[in-house]
């Protein structure tokens, strides 16, 4: 038994990093997931290696900014599974630019593809969500939450989706839906490059901040911190965030 069996997950940016991580983990625990992601290519694969392992799942295209699209793919999910239990909004574009150098472009992107496609996803899913109490789970980031360097625009945008975070909850406790976020830290594309720019000694300086000193795993450290959030377990949590991030942060 799994801890969300027979749910069904909508989980936006799942085509790689923490958002397939995230969809593996749901699936492991007994959810059907639907995969929704602007390169669809990259979902479709996901879709196979879930199905290769046994699991259900459904690749959509989907890009969170633009409301109709956004709509098009939720009608997909629930004409596939009938329904919608679980929320996951990890879609985001990543910009690293410092804030001399960053633009109102830089704002207004980071800005559509955080808070605009978190606000999209809930709005459209919210019909299907309110009928047996559903389960939202947004993603902030340490960027917003402790201040990082070159990440303004993107930290700004993390932030405000918390606040939607905690703003929706109070709204929806009344239909059984729970509203909550995780800060993450794991193993991602984004990483990668970050991680291919620095040198030994910054990547040791960096982990040594981490009390449990490595990057965390986007299956096993991230993605079941949200199956938590998304099972009953959860059930008297909302408005939260859970730091999923190896003890870095500061609010631990």
């Amino acid at each position: 038994m799994g801890l969300v069996d027979g749910k069904i997950a909508f989980v936006t940016g799942a085509g790689q990093g923490l958002g397939e991580g995230v969809a593996h983990a749901l699936a492991a625990d007994g959810a059907a997931v639907v995969l929704a992601d602007r390169a669809f290519a990259k979902v479709e694969k996901v879709a196979g290696d879930l199905a290769a392992a046994g699991y259900e799942a459904l690749a959509v295209e989907c890009d969170v900014r633009d409301r109709p699209a956004v709509d098009s793919a939720v009608e997909a999910a629930v004409a596939k599974f009938g329904k919608i239990d679980i929320l996951i909004n990890n879609a985001m574009t990543q910009n690293l630019v410092s804030f001399d150098k960053a633009t109102a472009e830089d704002l207004t992107d980071a800005y559509e593809s955080s808070v605009l496609g978190t606000f999209n996803c809930m709005k459209a899913c919210f019909p299907y969500l309110r009928v047996n109490g559903g389960k939202v789970v947004n993603f902030g980031s340490a960027a917003g939450t402790e201040g990082v360097a070159n990440m303004a625009t993107y930290g700004a945008a993390k932030e405000a989706v918390r606040g939607l975070t905690k703003c929706v909850a109070t709204e929806w406790g009344k239909y059984g839906i729970t509203v909550n976020a995780v800060v993450p830290n794991g193993a991602s594309p984004a990483w990668e490059k970050v991680k291919s720019e620095m040198s030994v000694e910054d990547l040791e300086r960096t982990f040594a901040l981490f009390p449990i000193q490595r990057m965390g795993d986007p299956v096993a450290d991230v993605g079941r911190v949200v199956v938590f959030l998304s099972s009953p377990y959860s059930d008297y949590m909302t408005g939260r965030t859970l730091f999923a991030d190896g003890g870095r942060s500061h609010f631990r």
